[in-house]
C-alpha cells in the first residue's frame, strides 16, 4: 500500500524536475521576498525541493492548505505582540495626534525591522496617510503597536504594482491587545525605493467570525482595507492543522505527514 511518505517522495520526484507549478511558486515567492522564507519571515528549515514542495497543490490537497491554517492560528491564537493599556495618545491641548505619533515614531528611531523587507520608515507622513483613510479611538491607540506589528506580524498580502501606480504594497498582519480586549492590526507597507508605512487598522477578533461586518470593511473606499478584508474573512474561515503539524517557524514538520 502506498504510504504518505512514499506520496511526498513521488513529489519530490516531480519537483527536482522543475515541473511547471514549482517554477511557478519560485517565480511568485522572488516577487513577493518570501523566498525561502518561513511563514515568519526567517529562513527556511526545509530545503529547497521540500520548500517548494509543502507549497503545491497537491501536497495541501493531501494534508490540508497549512499556509492559511498557519495564519489562522496564529492571528487568532498567537499571543499579542504588543499590549495596549488604551491610555495610547490621549487628547492634549495644542498638540494633534499625528504629533503626537510623530514624536513617538522619532523616539523608537523612526524605523521598524522586517524579516522580509528590512528597514521601514515610520515617519509624520505615514501617521498622516493613515489618518487621511479614517480614524477612531482603537485605531490611533493601534499607532503605538505598528512596529511590533511590522516585525513580529506575519504576511498575509502582497500586490505588485498597486494599481499600477509604480509601487508595491504588503499587508502585514499580529494580533495586539488594547485594554485586555484581543485585536488583530493591520499594516499596510508601501514599496519603492525605500520600505513606508503607509497605513494601518485594527479589527476586534470576536468581529472576524462576523461575515456582515466583514463584508462592510471590504466596502471601505480603501483598496487595501478592501483586500485585508476578503484576506482576513479566508483566513478566519480556513480549516485548522493541529499545533504539532508545524515547525517554530510555521511551516510543516514532513516527518509529522503520516
Amino acid at each position: 500500500m502506498k504510504t504518505d511518505f512514499d506520496y511526498l517522495d513521488s513529489l519530490r520526484e516531480e519537483v527536482s524536475h522543475g515541473y511547471h507549478e514549482a517554477n511557478q511558486i519560485v517565480a511568485q515567492a522572488r516577487l513577493n521576498y518570501t523566498y525561502l522564507k518561513a511563514p515568519n519571515g526567517r529562513p527556511t528549515k526545509l530545503r529547497l525541493e521540500d520548500w517548494i514542495l509543502v507549497r503545491t497543490k497537491a501536497f495541501k490537497e493531501k494534508f490540508g492548505d497549512w499556509e492559511t491554517a498557519h495564519k489562522k492560528r496564529f492571528l487568532l491564537y498567537h499571543e499579542a505582540v504588543k499590549q495596549l493599556s488604551g491610555n495610547e495618545f490621549e487628547k492634549q491641548p495644542g498638540k494633534t495626534l499625528t504629533e503626537q505619533v510623530s514624536e513617538y515614531f522619532a523616539s523608537i528611531g523612526g524605523l521598524a525591522h522586517s524579516p522580509l523587507f528590512g528597514e521601514v520608515i515610520l515617519d509624520r507622513k505615514g501617521a498622516e496617510d493613515s489618518l487621511a483613510h479614517g480614524m477612531g479611538r482603537k485605531k490611533a491607540i493601534a499607532y503605538v503597536a505598528v512596529k511590533e506589528v511590522i516585525e513580529q506580524g506575519i504576511l498575509i498580502a502582497y500586490n505588485v504594482n498597486h494599481k499600477k501606480r509604480g509601487y508595491d504594497s504588503a499587508i502585514i498582519a499580529a494580533p495586539i491587545q488594547i485594554a485586555g480586549n484581543d485585536f488583530v492590526c493591520e499594516v499596510v507597507v508601501t514599496r519603492l525605493e525605500d520600505n513606508r508605512f503607509y497605513l494601518h487598522e485594527v479589527t476586534q477578533k470576536n468581529k472576524l467570525q462576523d461575515a456582515v461586518f466583514l463584508t462592510n470593511l471590504g466596502r471601505s473606499p480603501s483598496a487595501h482595507l478592501g483586500v485585508a478584508a476578503k484576506v482576513l474573512q479566508d483566513i478566519v474561515c480556513a480549516s485548522t492543522l493541529p499545533e504539532f503539524f508545524f515547525d517554530e517557524n510555521g511551516e510543516p514538520r514532513l516527518d509529522g505527514c503520516e
